[in-house]
């Protein structure tokens, strides 16, 4: 017993270690840019850079938890003010769309350090650290599914539709912020959030549309839909009604 509680205590101590090396990864990112180098990083923390590889097993472990921590903030930020019941559909997409623009506000390098997949020499770190991501886009797709169930609508589409508007939202993103640390923002980013909500309700609406659901944004998302028919997809000749 005495070993299991040494143990846990350890784990914890290590748990405890590696999240404040994340806040300066954050830190450092934020102050050097998306081409931060681990020493700065390490500086940042104040450690040296062999503690960093006791804590993490190679820059991509470290990438990825950056990742993670920017994913969390992110679900912190937007999915306890959301209300699906009775929040207007088009409320809930530009309120999640604000919470986000704001949050790329509060650290626009760790933004692009994420998204230009800074950092990790194997391609599939990258892959591992956008798949945070995606991870909301997903999960809302499955909200929209658990909300909507008695109309038994396609899974896959609605998938297709959340990795649709991630790509979207970090390209956007990415355009928005400019080349370099220094671009100045290409819109005000009130402007950025109203166009980014009407990307993302295109997309739902478009998915609709070919799954046969009649959606008006304007109402919460239960009483927001009737189903018709929906559209089959011809290979050749493009939607048929």
């Amino acid at each position: 017993m005495k070993v299991d509680a040494r143990s846990a205590r350890w784990r914890e101590h290590r748990k405890k270690v590696r999240a404040q090396i994340v806040d300066a990864a954050f830190d450092a990112i934020d102050r050097y840019g998306p081409e931060v180098s681990l020493q700065q990083i390490a500086a940042q923390a104040g450690t040296a850079k062999p503690k960093i590889y006791r804590h993490f097993h190679d820059k991509a472990d470290l990438f990825h938890a950056i990742a993670k921590r920017l994913r969390d903030k992110l679900v912190a930020a937007i999915f306890p003010n959301l209300d699906l019941e009775s929040d207007p559909l088009r409320e809930v997409v530009r309120r999640s769309v604000a919470e986000y623009v704001n949050l790329v506000e509060q650290h626009p390098n760790v933004l692009r350090f994420v998204l230009q997949g800074r950092f990790p020499e194997p391609a599939q770190s990258t892959t591992r650290g956008l798949n945070e991501g995606r991870a909301i886009t997903m999960a809302f797709a499955d909200m929209f599914n658990y909300e909507l169930r008695h109309m038994d609508l396609d899974q896959a589409a609605l998938e297709l539709a959340a990795a649709a508007t991630f790509g979207s939202a970090a390209a956007a993103t990415e355009w928005w912020l400019g080349p370099d640390p220094d671009s100045p923002r290409r819109m005000p980013s009130a402007e950025f959030v109203a166009h980014l909500t009407t990307i993302m309700l295109s997309t739902i609406n478009g998915t609709a549309d070919l799954l046969g659901v009649v959606l008006n944004p304007d109402l919460p998302l239960r009483g927001a839909t009737r189903q018709t028919q929906p559209v089959v997809l011809s290979p050749l000749v493009g939607p048929q009604g």
